[in-house]
Formats: structure tokens, C-alpha cells, sequence
């Protein structure tokens, strides 16, 4: 072969693999914008077709709308200030783009924008913990990365319309991928973005500082500690001195744990009773799906899969229900030490094998497959699609609250709530129904998580013996007067 030929082939080459970094990224971000669409339009079809919750997006939506008023992180739904409840700061930052467009989709744009962001957020991670000189490792990385947005976990979540939670994954993993890369500036800039999302993401810091003393560049490797440390002191200080400030040691998510000392009667404390939370079936199907849709990856890395043990552990235990079987947003504090330990796993697992690139690909497999056929989001197959195909009746309804005056307490069924949040008191009715409330009832009502069906009966059916007046009905929405007026 002559030289020239040497050179052409060797140029080709290169060119190939120049054209093979763009298209590795590419295919994650790709698959990022799909469930970015595919997840908002869902959301967006719950929230116009009054099927969505009053409890945690209306919730959520008011509490931002009043950070935009002055009124720093009051909650009507709890008659507290929210920061004694959960520390999320960052809900600072979505409401300085409320304070320009004040509508509940904000909050929907941001959680669709932070699943989808997971994928290739996860790309970047695995791409940098997998050894880089072996022409698996790209290909590995987008088929464990690119389905991400898709896992039936994540739809889990979505289906639960607006958590920080959803925000707070992609901003673990890409500090993940800092402190692996050496960009010690942006690994701690994520970390302080995760923990502004929750209190609870001190624990997800926590991981990250033990994946940093193990695999961090040396610059961030041997400086480890100051990662816990950051974590440790959030959660002294933010939840020690911050929330029992705000708080004033009023309610907590201790009261959900207290059967395990007996202070439950209805919950009878045993090791018979605790280790069957422990081995909840449906708790164990979630975990073992997100394994599973890393190729089992995760099991080649059992010390680092231990670290899944105290969130799943903290979310069994409870007596909340969806939390204690892993439900909706609950799933979100286990997915970084499972995604820590698929990223640890496929390493070992490339260390030890030798594949065709290619090959690599087939890891989604299962991923997509689970999804599918697991997911919460139509098409998926559990999806409750009698929610996502209601008519849009916004309209219909902003006509009905128009008789009502911009700063009036308000009483509404669940799915009505967020549209009527942009106030200082907002309820579900008839949670918190007192007599100075306007009263706005759907008589296609969707029963949201926290309604009980016989209680929100009795409470319509007593709104026109109770002293309230109709002063609107269209045949679907009515709103009642304050009693007396």
C-alpha cells in the first residue's frame, strides 16, 4: 500500500472518529427532546382537562406565585410557611420566571425539562466513569444514558406532575461527571444546585463525595471530604436551625415513622410488621426495574448498590403511602446511587469483557422494553389514560371564577386548584372549608389523591343547607358565596 494511501485511510479514519463524538452525544440529547415533548404534553393534558392534583402542583404553584407577591413561602394548604416543611430554594429561582409569566406551566416546563435532562446528564457521567480507551465505552454510554428519560421510575415521577426532585437528578449526575472530569467549579456549583431542591439531597451529596474519594480527578479526589462536609452542614444547619425556625417545631415527616415506636395503634410495631416493609413487593419491583434497565449493571458493583440500602430503607419504613411503595416522585432520592452503581458496574464489566461496539447497544433493550411496559404515561401499558383525554374546560372555568374577587379565599375541587393558586388561600375542597370561602365545585369532578369520595360528597350536598348562596352555574362548575354573603 503506498503512502498516499496510508495517509487517505488514516485520514478517513480520524474523520470517522471525529463524526463519532458528535453523533454520541447527539443520540442522548435526541432522545432528551422526544420525552421532553412526550412528557410535558402529557402533563399539559392532566392540567387543562382538570384531572391534575391539588396536592403537590397547586400547592407547589402557590407557594411560587406568593414568592412573587412578598409573601415568602406561605402555604394555604398547610397554614405555614412552606420552608418549615421542605427546604426548597430553589424554588426562588422558578419564580423569578413566574414573576414574568405566573402560570402554573412553569412548574410543568421545569420538571418535563428535568426528566428529559436526566439522559443526557447521565450520558456525560457514564461516558466519563467508563475507561476511556476502550471503544465500548461511548457506545455503552448512550445505551444506558438515552433510555433514561424513558425508565418506567422516571415516569413515575412525571405522572406526579412537579417535584424539585425532577430537578435535582440531573444536577447530581452532572456533578458526578465534574468532580470525575476535574471541573471542580462546576461539581460544586451542582452540588449546591441539588441540595437547593431538597432536604433530603444532602444524602444524594453524600454519594457523590464517596464516588469523588474513589473515582475524582486528583484535584477533587483528595479533597473529598469537604463534599460531605457541605452535605453534613446543609442538613445541620437547614434542617437543624432553618425549618424548626420556620416550623416552630410544629409538624413533621418524623410523625410518618412513628408506629415504629409503638405510637400508632392502628400500626402494631413487630419485626414481623417491619420486615414486611422492608420486602414490600412493590417497592422491590421499582428497585429491581431500574437495576434492571441498566442491563443488571449495578449488581457487578455490590458495595457501591449498599448505598441504596438508607433511602429505601427511609422510604418503606413510612407510613405514608405512596411513599412507603416507592410511588410517584418517591422513587427519586434511590435513582443516583443506582445509577452510582451501574456506572461503577459497567466499568468492571468492561474491564472484564471485550464486545463489539456495537453490541453495546443492546443494554437499552431492557430499558425500553420495562417502560413500556411498566410506565405510568400513555402509551405505556399502566397508564391511566382516562386522565390524559378529558376536555380542555379552563376556559369554562376562568369564566365561572371571574365572580369571584382576585384576593378571596377559595375552596375547589382538586383538579381546579392550580388553575385558582395565584392567591393568598387556596384549598381542596372541602380540606380546611370554612365559611369565608368561595366554594368552586366540579360536577365532573375528578377525585384528586387526597380527597376521600364519601367526605366530598356530603360536603356538596350540604353547601345549600349551609348558609351559601349560588352565584354561578353553568350546568358543570358552580361557585358558592361565603356563608352569610
Amino acid at each position: 500500500m503506498t503512502v498516499d494511501a496510508l495517509r487517505l485511510r488514516s485520514a478517513q479514519r480520524e474523520r470517522a472518529t471525529t463524526e463519532a463524538w458528535w453523533v454520541y452525544p447527539a443520540i442522548p440529547m435526541l432522545a432528551a427532546a422526544i420525552a421532553f415533548a412526550w412528557t410535558l404534553h402529557g402533563e399539559l393534558q392532566r392540567m387543562y382537562g382538570l384531572t391534575s392534583d391539588a396536592w403537590d402542583l397547586a400547592y407547589d404553584q402557590q407557594v411560587i406565585w406568593g414568592i412573587t407577591q412578598g409573601d415568602w413561602f406561605y402555604s394555604s394548604f398547610a397554614r405555614a410557611n412552606f420552608l418549615g416543611i421542605h427546604l426548597e430554594l430553589i424554588f426562588v429561582v422558578i419564580a423569578a420566571i413566574e414573576k414574568l409569566w405566573p402560570s402554573p406551566t412553569v412548574l410543568l416546563i421545569f420538571s418535563s425539562a428535568g426528566l428529559a435532562a436526566a439522559g443526557p446528564a447521565a450520558y456525560l457521567f457514564f461516558r466519563a466513569i467508563l475507561p476511556s480507551d476502550r471503544r465500548e465505552s461511548p457506545w455503552l454510554a448512550v445505551a444506558l444514558s438515552a433510555p433514561v428519560p424513558f425508565w418506567a421510575a422516571i415516569q413515575e415521577s412525571a405522572r406526579d406532575f412537579f417535584h424539585p426532585e425532577n430537578m435535582a437528578l440531573p444536577f447530581a449526575l452532572l456533578a458526578a461527571w465534574a468532580g470525575v472530569r476535574g471541573r471542580r467549579g462546576l461539581m460544586w456549583t451542582f452540588c449546591v444546585l441539588d441540595l437547593t431542591c431538597k432536604e433530603d439531597q444532602v444524602y444524594t451529596v453524600g454519594v457523590i463525595a464517596l464516588l469523588m474519594s474513589a473515582y475524582g480527578a486528583p484535584q477533587v479526589k483528595k479533597h473529598w471530604r469537604f463534599i460531605l462536609y457541605l452535605a453534613g452542614g446543609w442538613f445541620l444547619i437547614g434542617t437543624g436551625i432553618v425549618q424548626q425556625h420556620f416550623r416552630n417545631y410544629g409538624y413533621t415527616d418524623f410523625v410518618y415513622y412513628r408506629w415504629l415506636v409503638g405510637l400508632n395503634p392502628k400500626l402494631p410495631v413487630s419485626p414481623l410488621a417491619i420486615a414486611e416493609a422492608l420486602t414490600r413487593p412493590e417497592a422491590l419491583m421499582i428497585v429491581a426495574a431500574i437495576i434492571a434497565s441498566m442491563f443488571a449493571l449495578p449488581l457487578l458493583a455490590p458495595r457501591w448498590l449498599l448505598l441504596v440500602i438508607p433511602p429505601y430503607v427511609a422510604n418503606v419504613l413510612s407510613e405514608h403511602i405512596p411513599q412507603n411503595i416507592l410511588n410517584l416522585h418517591y422513587v427519586m432520592l434511590l435513582m443516583l446511587p443506582l445509577m452510582v452503581a451501574g456506572g461503577v458496574g459497567a466499568r468492571r464489566f468492561l474491564e472484564r469483557v471485550s464486545i463489539k461496539p456495537e453490541l453495546a447497544l443492546v443494554a437499552a433493550l431492557p430499558a425500553l422494553i420495562l417502560g413500556w411496559g411498566t410506565g405510568g404515561l400513555p402509551p405505556a401499558l399502566l397508564a391511566w389514560n382516562a386522565v390524559y383525554t378529558k376536555t380542555n374546560a379552563v376556559v369554562e372555568l376562568r369564566t365561572a371564577a371571574s365572580v369571584i374577587p382576585a384576593d378571596a379565599p377559595v375552596n375547589a375541587d382538586a383538579g381546579l386548584c392550580v388553575w385558582l393558586a395565584n392567591r393568598h388561600t387556596i384549598n381542596d375542597f372541602p380540606d380546611m372549608l370554612d365559611g369565608g370561602a368561595y366554594v368552586v365545585v366540579d360536577q365532573d369532578y375528578y377525585l384528586g389523591n387526597n380527597t376521600n369520595r364519601a367526605k366530598r360528597q356530603a360536603a356538596a350536598d350540604a353547601l345549600a343547607t349551609g348558609g351559601r348562596r349560588l352565584i354561578y352555574d353553568d350546568g358543570r362548575f358552580q361557585v358558592w358565596s361565603p356563608v352569610g354573603d
